[in-house]
């Protein structure tokens, strides 16, 4: 009996081992946060400084553009951006296999919750951004990137164009293309059909404008205006109103008329690339016999409002 009582305790030792441990797990306390690091609601994220050993692998091997949105790959884990899946027509140039299917999930969330400095860094600008704001940054929003001068034969690139156009490049209007005209609130220049362009200089917010004075149209020429530099800080716009009067005359009665939104650009594409919208058509009845008009510009940033609200330029 006392063998059989024996073999029953430990067979008994045996079944309420395991159901001990079941109830110490179920009661374990939850692991203490170290000090300073308790979980707290809308904490900043943690901030790890990585080097990346291998600067294109964040880029897509076929174009070597940034992944910036969907990130596709084969079932051998080759990557490939969307636009690159389709022109391969769904089958990964390393393998052969079919893409485009796949996305890459965890490498989209990675870059995600990237944040990469500004391409400008070296030249003062603290921005760290995500990839999908960098470029937009760096094309249009960046006070750091240089500007390229518009003048033909200069090779200026930096941070001051107003200073060195006005510097440089500044006359009395009526000499050539170069001829820098300045200004506070408002332009008043005669543009002759043969310049292809003037640049304006606004002396209260050193900002330069270019008065580009296209051929690519039928009977007449076209006016549009620039900005040479960035955007404004914040949420400000600015917003241009031109008036054209025939034949040079200031008091004429005829007169052509636009406003809108002043595009932004670091460097002027050329007169070739006549924008879509914004621009004042001139038809040649209006130039004089000498070829000239008489152009009135006026830029604030007061009224850019309505550019911030996506209104478009307007000929009257």
């Amino acid at each position: 009996m006392e063998k059989r009582s024996g073999n029953m305790a430990t067979a008994a030792d045996s079944v309420a081992t395991p159901k001990k441990a079941r109830t110490a797990l179920r009661r374990a306390p939850a692991p203490k946060e170290e000090p300073g690091h308790e979980a707290v609601a809308g904490e900043e994220p943690t901030t790890l400084d990585v080097t990346l050993l291998a600067p294109d692998a964040l880029e897509c091997p076929l174009c070597s553009a940034p992944f910036e949105a969907a990130i596709f790959q084969c079932n051998n884990g080759h990557a490939a951006c969307r636009d690159c899946c389709d022109r391969v027509r769904g089958t990964c140039p390393s393998c052969r296999a079919p893409t485009g299917a796949i996305r890459c999930r965890p490498l989209e969330r990675a870059i995600a919750a990237m944040l990469f400095p500004c391409a400008f860094s070296a030249a003062g600008c603290e921005r760290r951004l995500r990839i999908s704001e960098k470029r937009a940054h760096e094309a249009a929003f960046c006070q750091h990137a240089p500007c390229a001068c518009p003048v033909p034969g200069c090779a200026y690139a930096g941070l001051s164009l107003h200073d060195h156009i006005r510097d440089a490049h500044q006359g009395n209007g009526d000499g050539d293309d170069g001829a820098a005209v300045g200004f506070v609130r408002e332009a008043m220049v005669t543009l002759h059909r043969s310049m292809v362009f003037r640049v304006l200089l606004q002396m209260s917010d050193s900002r330069g404008f270019l008065l580009a004075n296209s051929g690519n149209v039928p009977s007449g020429r076209s006016l549009s205006l620039l900005s040479l530099g960035p955007r404004p800080d914040g949420d400000g716009a600015l917003e241009f109103t031109m008036v054209v009067r025939a034949g040079g005359e200031t008091g004429g009665a005829l007169s052509l008329s636009a406003f809108g939104p002043v595009p932004c650009a670091r460097r002027w594409a050329g007169p070739e690339h006549l924008p879509a919208e914004g621009f004042l058509f001139v038809p040649d009845a209006y130039w004089s016999s000498s070829g000239s008009v008489s152009v009135t510009v006026h830029v604030g940033a007061e009224v850019g409002r309505g550019a911030a609200h996506g209104r478009s330029p307007r000929n009257r």
